[in-house]
Parts: structure tokens; C-alpha cells; sequence
């Protein structure tokens, strides 16, 4: 017994309500590739990720987690700009900002919509994803010999320029002072060649549009500033909005025409994008080219303005960039530039063109193949690209840190399916701390997912999670006429049934349309009726009632919440965090049990007194381990691999073998149920 309890580390991830065990199928890319489908202007087909034959319940997941790792930043952009890039030296505000909307994505797999969330319609500001509209402006003008090489350097290309508004009469103090802007006149600057800018490796000197280049992102020691000397083109990678301003100005230069209207002619219009975009630049911005003003736009969000735009219209430009600058058998932007634009900088390997990161070594995203790429802005706001599975994703309003973690669980859902999960049931006989059971007998028999089994308090039926094409439901095992029947049949996913204290209505997690999780409610006798119970508390994934009002819910976020909640108020509060699944009523006592993941490899049973709101250890779960049930009489059961243990405080020190049932082809045990009245035990076998 002593070997079979040592903790070994552990794979984790947060675990909601989908992530029990609902494994879809995999369509291999051997399989021979039916036309490509591109999404016409004004619509955009859409299938479920069953239909595509992707695991629903992986992509659930992702979403879930991304709506609980939203950004953490103020949602007005002129307060986050002035928290953050605002307190650098000139770091006023010269552009517009606008206060952004709910953390949103899109999931597209060969190019269908597969699932989307938040307000994927309103038009945020993307920041610096803006880089890579601009640097695909820059790629139209090679394609179409505006500019012969990016090895050119970009001097020639950038006459003297006029700024629009001047005086009539200039001032005394300005007397000899250069009238026209020159970008590119200095010794340095006339090195620099298109590739160094697209690269951010030009090390460009000068202000534009009131900016100083040394001004952002400045080095901590100021004597630095203005004395440092200048590295070679090409030589050492900086990431600077002075210099991406500057390229852009020298790309309105070369097409002679503003850039938005470029890029709108050339790229949107042909992709379908809506109408609803906007590239704005700073107020201060404006240059005469031919007789007219002209705005030169900014390349992000730095001091406000770049690409105000809505998720799908980012959803495909990602998708053109899938597909190499192909749209429906028409090459937009030359397959030679995204090559270029996803080949490393040798100062940052994981930098292409501006604004295509690349997943270089895996090192930026370990969870992701080698060749992705994406495009990238502050907030964050990013544009997810992966050839290998034909998958593009937008994702808003998310931490930094979190977009892996999406990926991973995204991924996942191409992964191959594990044996199917079946609800067995046993007889459960406990009398002094002595657990007996009798040969289990599978009650589903079926291929799919059938989990969460869960017994009505007369203990005649047993409710359980059965998913079938793609569609999860609940339904119900008569004990006595061992038949199923459906209980709900809705467009949504219902999840872990739980008969509800006033014993006529039973709770669910449902996943709703836009994929927020939320408890609700279903009439008992008909399956009918459904309710919301908590409106404000989401997304949640397993829950106990502890009376009429009051439950305990694992909530999860970063990291997940044990929250106790009131129906009366719809308000939780939190008790602890880095919580499992399993939260059941002790029996005789007023009190909730629930498996705490102190670490990877350290996971205990604990006790949460609903009197104090205190909580203590009751004893360390078998590695891996983190479903139980209570027999009546105080007796702890868990499982781990194929065998059922059990533990008494009064009578045990350790976890005690009941059962092995490998015998019987099952090889993992979870999800267990106890019925007190009848005495039987349910459990899910994989």
C-alpha cells in the first residue's frame, strides 16, 4: 500500500464541466481535402465542431477558459494607455480610443465557424495587429513593383514631405528651420532598407508626429537617450511604434493614396470583411500628397487610433493568411510575401514581418506546432494561424500569458478518441467501516460518452450525461425496469443533473449558445421549463446543494473557486481556490467535502464547515484520484485505475482496497455515486 499513494507529478488543466470525458473523433489530414470554403461577403457558414468531427467538449473548454482569463486591464483604453505607455516620456494621448467590449473569440476550421463567443460584431480597437494590415500594404506595393525589393533601401522611395496645416506666415523662431519632412536624410537612416523596417531592426533616428523613437519603450537610464550610438540595420531587434509610424508614412508615400483605402480596394473588399472597419491615424498626422490632405495612419494602438474593427473581419484576414494570400483561387498578396513574412528575424527568431509572430522552437506557444504564426496587439488581441489543422482563431480581451493554455485545449480536440465511458452498477453493502461490493454490471452498453451518474432521492432512477452526435443531454436508468429515456432534449448541453432540495425540479450545467456555463433548472417530471438560477455567476462547472438557497459550486477561473452561493442574492463567495470536481454533502454533519490541488502532485480530501466557513484535511487522494461519494455511515470511496478503496476515519489510517475490477476490461474509474436508501453504487468505467 505504501508505493500505490506516492504522489507523481501530474498534467493539469483547469477542469470544467466538458472536460470530464467527452472525446470526439479524428479526421486525419491523409484523408483527401474537398475543396477549400471560403466565406462569401455578408455570411459566414457555420458547423458544430461534431460536424467537422473536432471533440465538442475540448472546444467548450478553450472557450470557457478564455472567458475566465479575460484581461485584467481597465476596459477603457485611454485609462489603460495612461497606466501604462502613458507615463513614458511624450506618452500623451494624439489618437482616438474608445472603450473596448466583452472578451470575444472566433474558432475557424476549414473556414467554417466552429464556435464563437462574447460580441464578435462590435468594433474594437486591435492595436498592434494593425501591424500586420500595414505590413501587408507594404507587400501589395512590392507585388505590384511599386517598390522592387525589400532589400532596397527605402530612402529613394521617400521624397521631402509636406506637413498639412502649417502657418501662412511662419514664425521668427522658425526662420531656417527645415520646412518639409525628411524620414530617411541622415547617415543612418539611409541604410535602413524596407526589410530592417519590417522587421523592426532599423534602429531609425527621429520624432515623428511629436514622438521621439528613444521615447518609447525608453531605456531605464535616460543619460542613454540621446547618446547612445546607433546599431547597425539589421543587427539587433527593437520593438518601436515610431518606427512602425515611419514605415507607414513611407508606404503612403510609395502608393501615393491613404492607406486605408488601399488596403480596402486590395485586400478587404475582396475577403468579404464588413464594411464597419475604420484605420485611423493620430490628429496630428497629416501631410499634403497631390494637392490633398492625407492622413498618414498609425501602425497600432500607441497614443490611440490604428484598427478599429470587429473579430470576424480579423477572422478573415487570419484565414487569408491561412491559405497564403489565396481567397477562393484569387492570390491577393503573393505567396512569395507571406514566406517573407513568416521566414525569422536572425536578431529574433521569433519575429517575421511585422506583426506575424512565429512560434519559433515552440517557444512561445510549446502547446502549438513549430509553423504557426499570429498576429498580435496589446489587450490582448490576437489572430491565431495553424496551418498543420487548418485552424484559425481570434481571441480578445485575454492575459498575455493565457493564449497557450487556449491552444492546448483547442488542439485537444483533434486528439484521438479514448475508450468510450460507460455507468456501471454495483450493490454496496457498509457496516462498521466494512465496505463489500458485488460484481458490476454496465447499465449503458453503448458507444459514446455516458458520465455523471447521479440518483434521484427515492433511488429509483439513476439520472446520468449522455452525448450522442454531438449533442449532450441528460437522461434517466430505471433501476427496476433497467430502461433509458431522455429527460431534456434541447439545442444546448446539459451537464452533472443534480435533484434539487424541493425534490421536483433537478440543476444542471448547461452550455448555452454562446457558450457561457450557468446553472439551471428543469422540471423533475418532465424534463421541461428551463431556468436560470444564478444569472450572474459563470462560467460554472460542477455544483452542491446545501439547501434551498444556498450551494457550493466550483467556478472556474485563474485559477478555478470554490464559491459558496445563494440563489436569493445570486451572488458567491469565495472560499478557496485550485479546487477538483467533486463536491458532495458529509453525511451527519453540516458540512461540504471537496479535493484541494495544494500542487501538481499534491492533492487532498478536505472538510468545509458551513457553519464557520472553516475548512481541514481529511486524509490525501490516491494519486490522480479526485471523484468520491459517501456511504452513510461517514465512509469515504475513491478509485484509482481499476480499483475501489475506502476510508473511515474511525476505523482506517489509510486508503483500504475494496474491489478490483480489471477483470472486467475497465482500466479507469470515475465519477462515483452513492444511493443510501438502496445501497448501490454507480461509477463511470472507461
Amino acid at each position: 500500500m505504501t508505493n500505490l499513494f506516492r504522489f507523481q507529478p501530474l498534467k493539469t488543466t483547469f477542469l470544467v464541466i466538458l472536460l470530464a470525458s467527452v472525446f470526439g473523433h479524428k479526421k486525419t489530414f491523409a484523408q483527401q481535402k474537398p475543396t477549400p470554403y471560403f466565406p462569401p461577403a455578408h455570411e459566414w457558414a457555420k458547423k458544430t465542431p461534431a460536424e467537422m468531427g473536432l471533440n465538442p467538449a475540448k472546444i467548450q473548454e478553450a472557450i470557457a477558459f478564455a472567458q475566465a482569463s479575460e484581461s485584467k486591464n481597465p476596459r477603457s483604453m485611454e485609462q489603460s494607455h495612461y497606466q501604462s505607455f502613458g507615463k513614458e516620456p511624450y506618452g500623451f494621448a494624439i489618437g482616438p480610443f474608445a472603450d473596448r467590449g466583452d472578451q470575444t473569440g472566433i474558432i475557424v476550421y476549414k473556414g467554417y465557424i466552429i464556435a464563437q463567443w462574447g460580441d464578435p460584431s462590435r468594433c474594437d480597437i486591435t492595436h498592434s495587429v494593425t501591424k500586420s494590415f500595414l505590413s501587408s500594404v507594404v507587400g501589395l506595393a512590392v507585388d505590384k513593383g511599386l517598390i522592387r525589393s525589400v532589400n532596397d533601401t527605402v530612402a529613394p522611395y521617400v521624397p521631402p514631405i509636406e506637413l498639412y496645416g502649417q502657418p501662412v506666415q511662419r514664425p521668427a523662431d522658425e526662420f531656417g528651420k527645415p520646412e518639409l519632412l525628411r524620414l530617411f536624410d541622415t547617415p543612418h537612416n539611409r541604410r535602413i532598407t524596407w526589410d530592417h523596417m519590417l522587421r523592426q531592426t532599423s534602429d531609425w533616428e527621429g520624432t515623428l508626429w511629436g514622438k521621439p523613437e528613444w521615447a518609447d519603450r525608453p531605456d531605464k537610464d535616460a543619460a542613454t537617450w540621446l547618446t547612445r550610438p546607433r546599431n547597425a540595420p539589421g543587427s539587433v531587434y527593437e520593438y518601436n511604434d515610431v518606427r512602425v509610424n515611419a514605415l507607414a508614412l513611407a508606404a503612403t508615400s510609395v502608393w501615393r493614396r491613404p492607406l486605408p483605402q488601399v488596403l480596402k480596394e486590395n485586400l478587404m473588399d475582396p475577403i468579404g470583411a464588413s464594411n464597419t472597419w475604420r484605420w485611423t491615424g493620430y490628429r496630428n498626422a497629416w501631410i499634403v500628397l497631390d494637392g490633398q490632405p492625407v492622413q498618414s495612419v498609425s501602425g497600432g494602438g500607441h497614443w490611440g487610433g490604428g484598427m478599429f474593427i470587429n473579430a470576424f473581419d480579423m477572422a478573415r484576414f487570419g484565414l487569408l493568411t491561412l491559405n497564403r494570400g489565396n481567397w477562393n483561387g484569387k492570390q491577393l498578396l503573393s505567396e512569395q510575401w507571406v514566406k517573407q513574412a513568416t521566414t525569422p528575424t536572425p536578431a529574433q527568431p521569433t519575429y517575421g514581418y511585422m506583426n506575424w509572430f512565429l512560434n519559433t522552437g515552440q517557444k512561445p506557444l510549446p502547446s502549438a506546432p513549430a509553423n504557426v504564426f499570429y498576429h498580435v496587439g496589446n489587450g490582448a488581441n490576437i489572430v491565431y494561424v495553424d496551418p498543420d489543422h487548418e485552424l484559425v482563431m481570434v481571441v480578445r480581451w485575454i492575459e498575455n500569458n493565457a493564449l497557450d493554455d487556449i491552444v492546448k485545449r483547442v488542439l485537444e480536440a483533434f486528439t484521438p478518441s479514448i475508450p468510450d465511458t460507460e455507468i456501471y452498477l454495483t450493490d454496496l453493502k457498509v457496516s462498521a467501516g466494512k465496505v463489500t461490493v458485488s460484481n458490476p454490471v454496465n447499465i449503458t452498453k453503448r458507444a459514446g460518452y455516458d458520465n455523471q451518474p447521479s440518483f434521484t432521492p427515492d433511488g429509483k432512477k439513476l439520472l446520468y450525461t449522455r452525448q450522442a452526435n454531438g449533442q449532450t443531454d441528460i437522461w434517466t436508468y430505471d433501476l427496476a425496469k433497467k430502461n433509458h429515456s431522455a429527460v431534456t432534449q434541447t439545442p444546448e448541453s446539459e451537464y452533472s443533473a443534480t435533484v434539487m432540495p424541493d425534490g421536483k425540479h433537478f440543476s444542471v450545467i448547461r452550455v448555452e449558445p454562446d457558450q457561457t456555463q450557468r446553472l439551471w433548472q428543469f422540471d423533475l417530471a418532465t424534463g421541461k421549463n428551463p431556468k436560470v438560477i444564478l444569472p450572474s455567476i459563470k462560467p460554472v462547472g460542477y455544483h452542491c446543494w446545501f439547501g434551498s438557497d444556498s450551494l457550493v459550486l466550483f467556478v472556474l477561473g485563474q485559477p478555478n473557486m470554490l464559491q459558496l452561493a445563494q440563489v436569493s442574492t445570486d451572488k458567491g463567495q469565495t472560499i478557496t481556490t485550485n479546487v477538483g470536481r467533486s463536491l458532495l454533502r458529509v453525511p451527519s454533519q453540516k458540512a461540504v467535502s471537496f479535493v484541494h490541488k495544494i500542487s501538481a502532485s499534491e492533492w487532498q480530501v478536505e472538510q468545509l464547515d458551513m457553519n464557520i466557513l472553516q475548512t481541514k484535511t481529511l486524509i490525501q487522494t490516491p494519486a490522480g484520484s479526485e471523484d468520491c461519494a459517501w456511504a452513510a455511515d461517514g465512509t469515504l470511496l475513491m478509485a484509482q485505475g481499476s480499483k475501489l478503496y475506502k476510508w473511515n476515519p474511525q476505523y482506517d489510517k489509510q486508503w483500504q482496497e475494496v474491489a478490483d475490477w480489471s477483470s472486467l476490461g475497465i482500466k479507469q474509474i470515475t465519477r462515483l455515486a452513492v444511493d443510501r436508501k438502496t445501497q448501490k453504487l454507480a461509477f463511470v468505467g472507461q
